[in-house]
């Protein structure tokens, strides 16, 4: 039996949407630049009561077959793990500033290079003093100290 999902991947709202995805992102998995093997384009998010074709671009994003394998198999594993440290670190006001601040980014760079630089950041002791203290620093600025 075919499920629902499947039928709606067949529906010509569908195809045209997935080749605007493709295209936007140049045939070319968005996570390993892969440009020769099967693509598919991703729902990072589902939404409910959303068909495939009306979803945002943003939520929608072009990856080769391995990478998108690797994203369904792996991805709840990891958020589970950040969520756990972050239930061990932060209070709930805290979590709240993080999605916040998550909502807002705006990533300047690839998202694996962007990923990378804040592990860095906190994992370096001294990058988190010199963050807090322009923090500080700009906290004090604005409020004409």
């Amino acid at each position: 039996m075919v499920s629902e999902y499947s039928q709606k991947l067949k529906d010509p709202r569908w195809q045209k949407r997935r080749l605007e995805i493709l295209e936007r992102d140049n045939w070319t998995c968005q996570i390993c630049q892969d440009t020769s093997t099967t693509l598919i384009v991703h729902h990072r998010d589902y939404l409910p009561n959303t068909d495939p074709w009306n979803y945002p671009n943003h939520l929608l994003v072009t990856l080769c077959e391995d990478c998108h394998e690797i994203e369904r198999e792996s991805r709840s594993e990891y958020e589970k793990l950040l969520l756990k440290n972050l239930r061990i670190s932060f209070f709930a006001d805290d979590l709240r500033r993080f999605a916040l601040g998550f909502s807002k980014l705006e990533l300047l760079h690839a998202s694996e290079v962007v990923a990378s630089v804040y592990e860095d950041a906190l994992s370096s002791q001294e990058i988190q003093r010199e963050l807090i203290d322009r923090f500080f620093l700009a906290r004090k600025v604005r409020m004409g100290k």
